[in-house]
């Protein structure tokens, strides 16, 4: 992510996602077919330490999902979150507009939760607009990758 990595742009990631917030994303397979589409709602608060986000995803199948983090700040530019569905913690580090968050969780796949991996990268392209992209990993072998591109 180095080759991404702005000094004039900084991502605040409390800052960024306090208040209200849309996001539009999709899931391809590791074959690159589009498997879903959606978009989220996502409403933050923040005190010092930690920001507690609601997101309330729509799919283009109708399906509806909530899920709800707290994000802790360990120290400059490191954090912790945990949701739910969250195995163990998940761990951020924050370096200028990107920020890296690797974490364990399940996920439903028809009728049958899986243990997966993800690894999310956040790149802050303006002060309105945020794009994500995340890999889903099965034992370290990518299963698909999610896109999500979050606007104030």
């Amino acid at each position: 992510m180095e080759n991404v990595v702005s000094k004039n742009v900084s991502f605040e990631l409390f800052e960024y996602f306090d208040g209200e917030t849309t996001a539009w994303g999709l899931v391809v397979d590791r074959f690159g077919n589009l498997q879903r589409t959606f978009k989220v709602k996502l409403s933050g608060k923040r005190d010092n330490k930690q920001l507690l986000l609601k997101e309330y995803f729509t799919y283009n199948d109708g399906e509806r999902e909530y899920r709800e983090w707290v994000i802790t700040k360990t120290e400059s530019g490191s954090y912790e979150g945990k949701s739910k569905d969250t195995i163990g913690v998940a761990k951020g580090i924050k370096v200028g507009n990107t920020m890296r968050m690797v974490y364990d969780t399940k996920i439903s796949i028809g009728e049958t939760n899986i243990r997966v991996s993800f690894d999310d990268r956040f790149v802050k392209a303006d002060n309105e607009v945020v794009i994500n992209r995340a890999e889903v990993l099965k034992w370290g072998i990518k299963i698909a990758d999610v896109t999500i591109f979050f606007s104030k």
